[in-house]
């Protein structure tokens, strides 16, 4: 079981949705807990709400940080570890999304999603590496999407982004062998935050999103996986079943997501 308590953990995205979530159920842990995204006065008020919910906590560090600028980012990794202090967990899970049809996607929309989703993501690793302890458990967490896992339909850019992140997840935990470093990708499936109410919305397709789980069940599930230490889980049935039959079916896969941009499209 991976311990969590006095943990130095760093979170992005952690100002709404998931992030946010991620910050509450660590809280229980009693880590020492950083949070980064770009609004720095949702940051403030999501660190008034943990130390109000859990006087027990020492008072999270807040930075404001465009994980998408590798400078933003060495410089906030600076502000961490100015003594060499150790980075225990990294969770990357800031994100970003652009719905609509690829005829409409320019390719600088493929590039922002690129620049956030998963350089971000690269950059906070890339600086954090040097940081991690040698000699006891770390791990790097990925909060991807099913996503990463097949092409959605109206979802180019994000599909995109989220696969080049499970790669680069598979790839990093190969390449930690020789380490106490663990890696884990996990695929959410669609999530009540606001993370659609903020996307880009792209002419040519209708919006339609299916049964979507809460952020505070998804940040719980994320954090037993990381107990477990466990290393790559969609966690819906969909996301299950996508992996599992894609390897066995292509074709029973290929139609079903056909069919979903059949109903999706607008000719």
């Amino acid at each position: 079981m991976f311990e969590l308590k006095n943990k130095r953990i760093i979170i992005t995205g952690a100002s709404s949705g998931i992030g946010k979530q991620l910050c509450f159920e660590l809280a229980k842990y009693n880590p020492n807990l950083i949070l980064l995204a770009r609004n720095l006065e949702a940051l403030d008020q999501v660190r008034d709400e943990l130390i109000s919910a859990n006087p027990q906590l020492d008072e999270p560090i807040i930075i404001s940080c465009d994980i998408s600028s590798e400078t933003a980012v060495k410089n906030a990794i600076k502000q961490l570890s100015p003594e060499k202090q150790a980075i225990d967990i990294l969770i990357n899970n800031a994100g970003i999304g652009i719905y609509g049809p690829i005829k409409n996607t320019v390719p600088q929309d493929f590039k922002q999603l690129l620049d956030i989703n998963f350089m971000g993501a690269v950059n906070l690793t890339y600086h954090t590496l040097p940081h991690f302890p040698e000699y006891s458990p770390g791990m790097i967490v990925f909060v991807s999407s099913i996503a990463a896992l097949y092409g959605m339909p109206c979802y180019a850019a994000y599909s995109a982004s989220k696969a080049a992140l499970r790669s680069f997840s598979q790839t990093l935990r190969a390449e930690l062998v020789h380490t106490k470093i663990s890696v884990l990708h996990v695929a959410p499936d669609y999530t009540q935050t606001h993370f659609f109410r903020n996307e880009k919305f792209l002419p040519g397709a209708h919006l339609r999103h299916d049964k979507m789980a809460t952020a505070e069940d998804v940040a719980r599930q994320i954090i037993q996986l990381i107990r477990k230490n466990k290393t790559e889980v969609a966690l819906s049935l969909r996301g299950k079943l996508i992996g599992k039959v894609a390897a066995v079916s292509p074709g029973f896969v290929r139609a079903y997501f056909r069919r979903r941009a059949r109903k999706l499209l607008i000719i």
